[in-house]
């Protein structure tokens, strides 16, 4: 088990008995106070790509540093930041499932209904999208104890249902429309 990946759980496993700090999202996926390990946020959505930016276009969003690869993405970005956060804050989203908090590497990601899905390797990867819908499911769940770790289960699990409903309302709307 790396470094990296003990801290994660240690901090996890702090944050359920109240110990540590819970981190907004943009806080906790950041790595020497850089998102995403300077890849652009925005490339992965309009160049359908992973672009690792250099230090020409900076955003600071909740005290984090992201990098674009140019003026065009880091205007998109401060207009609507959450639109390119990625789900989970980054972390890998096979292994939030398995329970733990990992660090994704930049280069494993996948955008699937606009929200983009960051993993640590192409076999969790693979994983995932394999079993797309439980894994959304759990990864939603351990998610919220992860930035709420003193809610109920049946609370989160009420916030999950009522988030469902709402995909499930969207996707009926936007298969109206066509």
């Amino acid at each position: 088990m790396n470094m990296t990946k003990i801290t994660l759980t240690i901090m996890i496993f702090l944050s359920f008995w109240g110990c540590a700090k819970i981190a907004e999202p943009a806080q906790v996926m950041s790595v020497n106070n850089t998102a995403l390990n300077g890849y652009d946020p925005v490339a992965y959505h309009v160049s359908f790509k992973a672009v690792q930016a250099d230090k020409t276009y900076v955003y600071t969003y909740d005290n984090v540093n992201w990098n674009f690869e140019s003026e065009s993405n880091m205007q998109m970005f401060k207009a609507n930041p959450t639109a390119y956060i990625p789900e989970f804050s980054g972390f890998c989203a096979y292994e939030l499932v398995e329970g733990d908090l990992v660090i994704s590497d930049p280069e494993f990601w996948y955008i699937h209904n606009d929200k983009l899905y960051l993993f640590e390797n192409e076999d969790n990867k693979q994983e995932w999208f394999r079993k797309i819908d439980s894994m959304l499911l759990k990864g939603v769940k351990a998610w919220s104890l992860v930035l709420h770790p003193l809610e109920t289960q049946a609370e989160i699990e009420a916030n999950v249902e009522a988030t469902e409903e709402a995909e499930v309302l969207d996707a009926a709307a936007a298969h109206g429309d066509e």
